[in-house]
């Protein structure tokens, strides 16, 4: 009875103990974004840390002191910089509810595997984290920078901009591009920050607008908005929200219409054959309805309401073809970078074929041919059937 009683509380304690790596809240602070610049003259790293404050965030006691801390730290590598922080606030840094990433081009242009390097081997990085790579500005300056924000913690406004971004900006979190960078495949495109002179205030605002492409680990260039909408055409699972896409009315000269794209469904197929070793298969299918026609007249009774939409579809399937197009001559003739994942089909369908060229892939890419496909459909009209003219 005795010993029974000796190893129930000896398995009570080892359950109810706590973990052994635990940290209080009042003992650590939270870091919400962080950006990774280099010294031009030591070439050693600045990382830029953004502290959360959560005593000027408190609703019973409202503080107009900033929300957020920067603390900036160099050294010779990342996990060195993250730790020399500490010292020099009274909190140690907790980076587990990073939301965001931002990396100087030059800093991606020399290779980022040694920054995700630290980031894999530690647990203080999620995987969730968004990526994104600043052009023509320090990546620090995209994390104190007054914007078009309504929330107070710029890492929140970045977080932000990424979640409701559209087609035209291409996005990517770290642990997509550690697999992307690591594996043969494909290669990565994350999601790219500049800043952008305004007439008023603030007269400076932070844009998320086209993507950042790599080779392997290397930036190699950028993807404008028209080229990252035809990307995102390609490899985008999930809209982030309904995306919007403008084509020629048809109805009248110099009207437009605008249409938003609900779902969207898209699907590399490749085909191995003996005369050709193979070639691939872009299908796109996208779905939504029309949003906007700026034309007054011309669809008056139901016939002519489906007449329009089908020409309305058929000129929005021709421009979206054009952008895919667009971005994967790119891709293959500038780049020479695999960004849509050709090779990962070809591996998934013909893994015979694919150990074949898996080596030399991607200048085999900058050859292979490719046909597009793209059906639209759209549902409906809105709440208005046909056009909207004003009476005499």
């Amino acid at each position: 009875m005795g010993k029974a009683f000796v190893l129930t509380l000896l398995a009570t304690l080892v359950f109810i103990s706590g973990c052994w790596d635990r940290q209080e809240l009042t003992e650590i602070g939270l870091v919400a974004a962080m950006a990774i610049d280099k010294d031009p003259e030591t070439g050693l790293y600045d990382l830029t840390a953004q502290f959360l404050r959560p005593a000027a965030e408190s609703t019973l006691t409202p503080s107009p002191d900033r929300p957020y801390l920067m603390v900036s730290t160099t050294g010779d590598t990342i996990i060195e910089v993250m730790r020399k922080a500490n010292q020099t606030i009274d909190r140690q840094g907790f980076y587990a509810h990073n939301k965001v990433i931002v990396i100087h081009e030059d800093v991606a242009k020399e290779g980022i595997t040694p920054i995700f390097d630290s980031f894999k081997r530690e647990k203080d990085i999620r995987g969730h984290v968004w990526v994104c790579v600043a052009k023509d500005t320090s990546a620090k300056s995209l994390l104190d920078i007054k914007a078009n924000n309504i929330s107070r913690i710029p890492a929140d406004y970045l977080e932000g901009l990424i979640d409701q971004s559209e087609l035209s900006a291409a996005s990517i979190n770290v642990l997509n591009f550690y697999k992307q960078t690591l594996g043969k495949d494909r290669d990565p495109v994350a999601g790219l920050l500049s800043l952008e002179e305004t007439d008023h205030e603030p007269f400076v605002r932070i844009k998320l607008s086209g993507g950042a492409v790599f080779n392997n680990d290397k930036l190699k260039g950028f993807l404008d908005p028209i080229e990252a909408r035809g990307y995102n055409w390609i490899t985008k699972k999930k809209l982030n929200q309904m995306a919007t896409l403008t084509v020629p009315s048809l109805l009248e000269e110099n009207k437009m219409v605008t249409l938003l794209i609900q779902e969207l469904d898209a699907k590399i197929t490749p085909t191995v054959s003996g005369g050709n070793p193979f070639s691939f298969v872009i299908t796109v299918k996208p779905k939504g309805r029309l949003a906007e026609s700026q034309a007054t007249n011309g669809a008056d009774d139901r016939k002519a309401i489906l007449d329009f939409l089908a020409d309305i579809e058929k000129e929005a399937e021709k421009k979206i073809e054009e952008e895919i197009k667009l971005v994967v001559d790119k891709a293959q003739q500038d780049f020479k970078a695999d960004i849509f994942g050709f090779g990962r089909e070809l591996n998934k369908d013909y893994p015979d074929v694919w150990n074949k060229v898996a080596e030399n892939w991607n200048e085999i890419f900058t050859q292979v041919p490719y046909t597009v496909h793209v059906d639209v459909t759209l549902d409906n009209t809105g709440l208005i059937q046909g056009t909207i003219e004003a009476e005499e």
